[in-house]
C-alpha cells in the first residue's frame, strides 16, 4: 500500500490548473512527524508544483537522517530520545496575472528546549515559468535595497521600543538593524486586486531580537519611485502607496 503522503503527491500531479487544490504532504516515522504543504496557487502551475514535491522529498530525507541519527546517540548513551518534528508550508501572499509570490514558514523541532521558526520567500514568473526573484524585477542597475531597508529599520525600532517597554540598548545585542540578507521580504496584494502594493519585512527570531520577542514583521508600501525601478514588463503587476511617514 502507498504511503499517505505519497498519495497526496500523485494526486496533486493529476490535477490541472482549473480544478488544482492544496496540498499537504504528511510522513510520520518512529523518529519524526513531517508535514509539508502548497497553496491552491502554487498546485495550480505544474512545473512549482514539480519543484513543491522534490524539495519536500529532499527536506525529509535529511530531516529523518537526521533524526535516526540523534535516536541511535540518545540510546547508546543511555537517555531520552524525543521525536523530532518539520512542518513547511507555502502561503500565497499575493499575486498578478504574471507573477505568484508565495512566503514560506518553516519550524522545527530537534529534541532541543523549544522549537524554533523561519520565514523564505517564493517568487514565480508565469510568463518564464521560472522561479524568480525581486532583483530580476528591476532594471539593471537598479536597487530596492535602500528603499526597503531604511522605513524598515525606522519601524522595526518603534516596535522593538513598545515591545520592550523602553529604549534600545545603545550597543545591545538585539539593538541594530539586520542587514537586508537577514531578513525575508515577501511582495504582497494586501487588497486582493491582483496588483503588489505591499513588502512583507521578516526577521525571524534571533535575528533583530532574542527568542522570546518572537518574530517581527514590518509592513511596507511599495511606492511609485519603487515601481519606477521595474522592467516595464512588471509594472503593471504593482500599484503604488504612500510612502511610510
Amino acid at each position: 500500500m502507498r504511503h499517505p503522503w505519497v498519495l497526496a503527491c500523485l494526486v496533486a500531479a493529476a490535477a490541472s490548473p482549473a480544478n488544482a487544490t492544496s496540498v499537504k504532504i504528511v510522513r510520520n516515522t518512529s523518529t519524526l512527524k513531517f508535514s509539508y504543504a502548497w497553496s491552491t496557487e502554487a498546485a495550480a502551475i505544474p512545473a512549482l508544483r514539480r519543484w513543491m514535491q522534490a524539495d519536500a522529498e529532499k527536506i525529509f530525507k535529511r530531516e529523518a537522517a537526521s533524526a535516526t541519527s540523534d535516536a541511535r546517540q540518545a540510546d547508546k548513551s543511555n537517555y531520552p530520545f524525543h521525536q523530532h518534528e518539520i512542518q513547511m508550508s507555502w502561503e500565497t501572499a499575493g499575486q498578478s496575472a504574471r507573477l505568484l509570490s508565495l512566503e514560506g514558514s518553516f519550524w522545527g523541532f530537534t529534541g532541543g528546549a523549544h522549537g524554533n521558526g523561519s520565514t523564505t520567500a517564493l517568487l514565480w514568473d508565469r510568463v518564464r515559468n521560472v522561479r524568480s526573484d525581486i532583483q530580476k524585477l528591476l532594471i539593471a542597475g537598479q536597487s530596492w535595497t535602500g528603499a526597503i531597508r531604511q522605513p524598515f529599520c525606522i519601524l522595526l525600532d518603534r516596535e522593538r521600543i513598545k515591545r520592550r517597554g523602553g529604549p534600545l540598548e545603545k550597543g545591545g545585542m538585539f539593538s541594530g538593524c539586520p542587514a537586508y540578507t537577514e531578513v525575508t521580504v515577501v511582495i504582497a496584494d494586501k487588497n486582493g486586486n491582483g496588483r503588489f502594493d505591499h513588502i512583507q519585512v521578516t526577521a525571524d527570531p534571533y535575528v533583530a531580537g532574542p527568542y522570546v520577542e518572537g518574530s517581527y514583521d514590518i509592513e511596507l508600501p511599495i511606492t511609485a519611485a519603487m515601481i519606477a525601478r521595474l522592467k516595464p514588463e512588471y509594472r503593471f503587476s504593482f500599484e503604488a502607496q504612500p510612502p511610510v511617514q
